[in-house]
This record gives structure tokens, C-alpha cells and sequence, in this order.
């Protein structure tokens, strides 16, 4: 890092892991006024936190936003309390069982993911992030919502609305006040999305099929759910699935790329080794590096007295490099035993329903395209690649060379 980083604040578009080394030195939970909140650090802090959502809330939409108008940008399932959100999270438990997830990487994710790599296999170069890795996670949402994946003006057109809300979303925790002027603009963007949206919503609605928009009209989970409840079911859907996945498999790439020897290690390897590479790819490079809670109580947290109505970000990003409870804990270690005991997708109730999904385009996304592209390299004369974003890290530009093939 070119300057110390001294508070979670400052690690907006910039590495963080030193910062986290620090905040776990010092204590397991601290307090840092410049952000007004409670710092978790350590696995076990973070672990306890994303746990106990009866002590640690999540904010709501109208905690997060500038006004109400605004809500409908951050709004989501996870909202929800109670037996609604258990129910909820039955429901998309269901969609993702472990038949169907076979059938998505079978007659989606693979088709997807073979398609992506073949428009860019003749070119012998290629940007990850918006070249495959973007392209892969979008059309794959896309795909199992039942949405037109191939045609490029449309999901390109959708891209867009999405990178407005998401970015809104991306400094409005940490940074409300810059957020701002970008409010209009991300809600402007959830109508438009809505607009792309409507036809296949509609023909949805009257025409059932096996896609996920026919089972937001169909299913008896979502009875009393409301259209704009619905359309917003399948808004954050995109978003979160298609936004996380992207980034997830754009900063495991990198991590092969600039660990050496792990190339060799991934390609062409078994199921076991690449599934185990991902699950170290999503403890130490993962998308998500904190989560906001608001306490209910006055609750000691691995000794930090917090007090009801503090704030208190989960930081998952220090939490899966904390030497307590991993080995060589800034290493890949392909052998590591329980290699999903990472925070990458959450634990509890509000662990992420679609993380067999994930690790499915994540598992496809990197062997397909390490595999098929020989002398697979970063571009030593493109621009480095840099850390962007602040809840989500993205490792972007990542230029690359390879030996260019017909297809």
C-alpha cells in the first residue's frame, strides 16, 4: 500500500488485507470513530455477528437510504424477519436442490460458460472482467431466470441499469453522504431494469415453464407477495447473483495468474482439486469483505461492550485470514482440511441460498477457460490490476495474453 490504511472507511477502492492484519492485532473487536462502528475482526467475532441476527440486525431499507423513495434500491428478501424470512429462504433452498443445480450445469452454466470462452479463444487477448467473467455470471442468471442470455443488446442494456444500482449500493454503507448524488440515478435504474424485465415477467405470468420468473408467479411462498415485491425478488436476484459470482471468479482467476505454479496445479486437474482451489479462491480473494448489523442489545462482543443501536461491521474479508483458525492463513492450500469452513457466503439464516449455484459457475467458469487457453498469462504492458469497490472488492483491469485458436 502506498499510505497506511488506519480505518475500515478508508478501504474504498484499495487493498485491505494489511489494515485487517492490523485490526486483528489489536483487538478482536474495536471501536473506530471516524465510521461510528464496532469493528469485528477475528473469525470468531464475525462468525458470532452473522449468526445471531436476533442481537445483530441487519438495517433496514429505510437505516440505509436518505429517504424512503430511495428504499426500493436496496430492498431484498433479506429484509424479511420471522417466519416470512424462514420460509423465504425454504423457498430458494428448494429451487437450488442439489438435483437442480445438476441440471444447471448441465443445460446452462456449461453451454454459458463454453459460449463465452469460444468469442474470445480467437483474440489472443483478453479484459476478464468484462471479456468472460461478466459475461458468464450475467448470461448464467439470466439463463435460470428465463431471460434472453444471447441476445447481446438486451443484456448489455441490463448491465448498465445494474452497474448504477450497484454502485450506489457500494458506497451508501460506508459512505453515505457521497452517495448521494448517485441516488436518482440507481433509482431511475430499478424502473428501467423493471422495463426489461416486463415482458418475460408477463408472459411468465400466463405461460409456466421450469424458469425461476414462472416460479415467482406460480409458487405458493410468494402468495400475498405484490408485483413490485416480485419484480424486486427477481431485481435482487440478478444483481446479487450475477455482481457476487462475477467478481468471485474474476478474483480467482487473478489469484491463479499471480501465484506461481497454481496454474499448473488448476488446469486440467480433477473435480476435487479445482473445487477445493475455489474454496480457498473465496476465503482469501472473496467478493463480499463486510457486512452491516445494528445491535439490539447490550451485548459484550469478545470483550467490547456494544451498546443497543450501535453499528457493527462484520468484516468477512479479516475474518477468513485470521491465523486462529487457518493455517498459513495468506496461503492456498489445496489440502486444507474442511476447506468450506471459510465466511465467504455467510453462516445461518442469512447464508447465501444461491451458493451452490456459485460454487457451480465458479467451478466451470475458471477450469473451462484455464484449460482451453494455453500460455494463459497477465499482459505485462496493460495497466495493473487494483482493488475496486468497498462492501465488494473487484480485482479490475485484468488484461490478459494466450495463444489464440479457431474455433
Amino acid at each position: 500500500m502506498s499510505e497506511s490504511i488506519h480505518y475500515l472507511g478508508d478501504t474504498v477502492d484499495r487493498c485491505p488485507y494489511d489494515y485487517y492484519a492490523e485490526a486483528r492485532a489489536r483487538e478482536k473487536v474495536t471501536w473506530e470513530d471516524p465510521t461510528k462502528n464496532w469493528v469485528a475482526a477475528s473469525y470468531n467475532a464475525v462468525r458470532d455477528v452473522l449468526t445471531d441476527e436476533d442481537t445483530f440486525a441487519r438495517p433496514l431499507p429505510t437505516q440505509i437510504v436518505p429517504s424512503e423513495k430511495y428504499s426500493r434500491i436496496v430492498a431484498s428478501p433479506f429484509s424479511l424477519v420471522g417466519e416470512e424470512r424462514l420460509a423465504h429462504r425454504r423457498w430458494w433452498l428448494q429451487i437450488f436442490n442439489p438435483r437442480e443445480i445438476e441440471r444447471y450445469r448441465a443445460g446452462v452454466v456449461s453451454e454459458i460458460v463454453e459460449a463465452t470462452v469460444d468469442e474470445i479463444a480467437p483474440r489472443g487477448r483478453a479484459e476478464l472482467v468484462q471479456d468472460y467473467a461478466e459475461r458468464v455470471s450475467d448470461r448464467v442468471i439470466a439463463g435460470v431466470l428465463g431471460l434472453p442470455w444471447r441476445d447481446d443488446d438486451y443484456m448489455a442494456e441490463m448491465r448498465v441499469n445494474l452497474n448504477k444500482i450497484e454502485h450506489y449500493k457500494g458506497i451508501v454503507y460506508l459512505k453515505p453522504e457521497e452517495a448521494i448524488p448517485h441516488a436518482e440515478i440507481a433509482l431511475a435504474a430499478t424502473y428501467e431494469v423493471d422495463r426489461l424485465l416486463r415482458p418475460y415477467m408477463d408472459e411468465r405470468k400466463t405461460n409456466a415453464d421450469d424458469s425461476i420468473i414462472s416460479r415467482v408467479w406460480r409458487d405458493e411462498a410468494l402468495d400475498g407477495w405484490t408485483e413490485d415485491s416480485r419484480y424486486g425478488l427477481v431485481r435482487t436476484f440478478f444483481a446479487g447473483g450475477s455482481d457476487t459470482t462475477r467478481t468471485s471468479m474474476v478474483n480467482a482467476l487473478h489469484l491463479i495468474l499471480t501465484t506461481p505454479g497454481m496454474l499448473e496445479k488448476v488446469r486440467h486437474a480433477d473435480a476435487r482439486t479445482v473445487g477445493n482451489f475455489i474454496e480457498e479462491a473465496l476465503r482469501l480473494v472473496g467478493t463480499v469483505h463486510f457486512r452491516n448489523r445494528i445491535c439490539q442489545r447490550d451485548f459484550e462482543l469478545e470483550g467490547a461492550d456494544v451498546h443497543e443501536g450501535d453499528k457493527v461491521a462484520a468484516v468477512i474479508g479479516s475474518g477468513n485470514r485470521d491465523a486462529t483458525r487457518f493455517d498459513d492463513p495468506d496461503e492456498v492450500d489445496l489440502e486444507r482440511k474442511n476447506p468450506r469452513q471459510h465466511l465467504a457466503f455467510s453462516v445461518g439464516i442469512g447464508a447465501c441460498a444461491g451458493s451452490s449455484l456459485a460454487r457451480v459457475e465458479l467451478q466451470e467458469g475458471v477450469s473451462r477457460i484455464v484449460n482451453r487457453l494455453e500460455n494463459l498469462r497477465l499482459d505485462p504492458d496493460a495497466p495493473e490490476p487494483g482493488l475496486e469497490g468497498s462492501i465488494f472488492k473487484l480485482t479490475t483491469p485484468v488484461h490478459v495474453l494466450f495463444t489464440s485458436q479457431p474455433v
